[in-house]
């Protein structure tokens, strides 16, 4: 029964996105998962030298992107490309990043698009697979009283193959992931496994990937890169809504898993309209479920289905996150999310039922300039406020744990995690087209008293990097830190770390 349910709620999903599918238009202002196909696509065409004043490096970790840079990036890329003899497989990497970024390049660059068709017109791609390798290889050191892993040899190594003319395959095999703020976890399994076609009109994904709804950098508050990545069937379309509301972006996702022993089926949901070039906005529902779903779950708002056909609180725990993004003309962002958790159907929708909950929300606001020096020298700065309430993702009842909101023990939502608080400071600036320093500044203490216990978290990070050559980089990280624990002494310390990588 779960698999069939599953299944039927997938063909309703991407049934439902060429019926619906027209043009791509909608940009977004949304921050690509660390983890995200495009970072490797960039690291190898990065390492080639087709990204001006951009070193492998900056795609491995060390510097995040929304869609808007990225697609900056590939505007660049493509006027790099005019002036250079490309391969085959340069070229398709290229064309699937224009795909992918078909709504931002329209955007603020609409010649773009029309400059790679007439760059590719005398070219033969590779209409059936082509299959090549892309990634890292790092070397590194580590002297940390809070990190055991000592000497290692980081790699991630991803194979891409071309499908078809807009569908394509990503494996990624991986020896440790990072997550916010220089937090290792180890994890040995494939990171990625997905096929993905992209068009004019739609996207849809099979497979194991990750996800990461919202503006924020140091992640959303209602679904973040945090999480392990999910095996998962997503899709997204546009849909004209007339003169009110005009055209919105919806993507949508279902994933199933074991959590706590019971099977769990987690949905979402993201609309995203932009008011004009500087305004956007963002709404995101989320419904985790410890039954196998009637499959109308894929077609109706999770406020509606819950009021139809869910009795019982205890069945399912539903978060809603708003999203406001201010995107300046230069460049600059100011934004903002909330996540209310463990929502329920509106009272008139459930007169009888009991409405009396404690407060879950969670907020994070951030501002963001990508030029602080007025030389030509890249330079940059970011600043993030987060505030979680102590009982935000957790179980709607304390009798049915597995509706709590984590994968595989992994808070799906912000990495901060319930009862915190937390400012992140980022700096970034080149001292030369070669030698950089990135700065960043991480407080997060405990907000009320009780489970859970978090403490209070103090980490200054100073790192200093040199490439070498677009593909080759050396960085040193030097990282002064302390924690202090009710009822323990305080931990004080500093991490090194010496790191060298080299990307393909």
């Amino acid at each position: 029964m779960p698999k069939r349910s599953l299944a039927i709620i997938t063909l309703l999903l991407f049934a439902a996105i060429p019926a619906f599918a027209g043009r791509r238009i909608v940009p977004s202002t949304d921050r690509l998962p660390l983890g995200d196909w495009t970072y490797d696509a960039m690291i190898s065409l990065a390492s080639d030298g087709l990204v001006p004043g951009y070193a492998a490096r900056l795609f491995e970790g060390d510097r995040l992107f929304n869609r808007f840079e990225m697609a900056q990036i590939v505007s660049m890329i493509i006027e790099t490309s005019v002036e250079k003899d490309i391969t085959s497989y340069q070229a398709v990497l290229i064309d699937h990043l224009v795909s992918e970024f078909r709504p931002e390049l329209l955007y603020f660059e609409p010649g773009t698009i029309q400059k790679w068709s007439e760059r590719v017109a005398g070219m033969s791609l590779p209409s059936d697979q082509k299959a090549f390798a892309l990634g890292y290889v790092q070397g590194k050191f580590t002297d940390s009283t809070a990190d055991d892993t000592g000497t290692l040899l980081p790699y991630h190594i991803s194979g891409f193959s071309r499908l078809a003319p807009h569908i394509f395959a990503v494996a990624t095999f991986s020896n440790k992931e990072e997550r916010f703020f220089q937090r290792p976890r180890p994890d040995t399994t494939p990171s990625r496994l997905f096929v993905r076609k992209i068009d004019s009109g739609s996207f849809w994904t099979i497979g194991r990937e990750y996800l990461d709804w919202g503006p924020a950098y140091s992640g959303s508050v209602i679904l973040s890169d945090n999480s392990p990545a999910f095996t998962q069937m997503r899709g997204s379309r546009e849909i004209e809504f007339g003169k009110i509301f005009g055209r919105v972006k919806i993507t949508e996702f279902a994933t199933t898993f074991r959590h706590e022993g019971p099977h769990i089926y987690l949905f979402g949901r993201r609309y995203e309209k932009p008011f004009n070039r500087n305004w956007h906005l963002g709404i995101s529902e989320t419904a985790k479920t410890n039954f196998a779903p009637n499959p109308l779950i894929a077609a109706l708002p999770f406020y509606l289905y819950q009021a139809i056909f869910i009795k019982d609180d205890a069945r399912i725990n539903t978060l809603y996150s708003t999203d406001l993004t201010y995107l300046a003309d230069n460049g600059m962002q100011a934004y903002a999310e909330v996540v209310v958790d463990d929502m329920t159907a509106p009272r008139f929708l459930r007169p009888h039922h009991s409405f009396s909950r404690p407060r879950k929300a969670g907020i994070v606001a951030g501002f963001y300039s990508p030029k602080v020096f007025r030389d030509d020298l890249p330079s940059n700065f970011r600043a993030e406020y987060i505030a979680i309430d102590r009982l935000t993702y957790s179980a709607t009842w304390a009798a049915v744990p597995e509706l709590a909101y984590t994968h595989d023990t992994q808070i799906i939502g912000h990495p901060i995690g319930p009862n915190a608080k937390a400012i992140y400071l980022r700096g970034e600036r080149y001292f030369s087209h070669k030698f950089s320093a990135i700065a960043e500044y991480f407080n997060q203490w405990q907000t009320a008293s009780g489970d859970p216990e978090r403490g209070h978290q103090r980490v200054v990070s100073l790192t200093a990097a040199y490439d070498l050559r677009p593909d080759a980089s050396i960085a040193l990280r030097i990282a002064p830190f302390k924690t202090i624990t009710a009822g323990e002494p305080s931990e004080s310390g500093t991490e090194y770390e010496l790191r060298a990588s080299f990307g393909f």
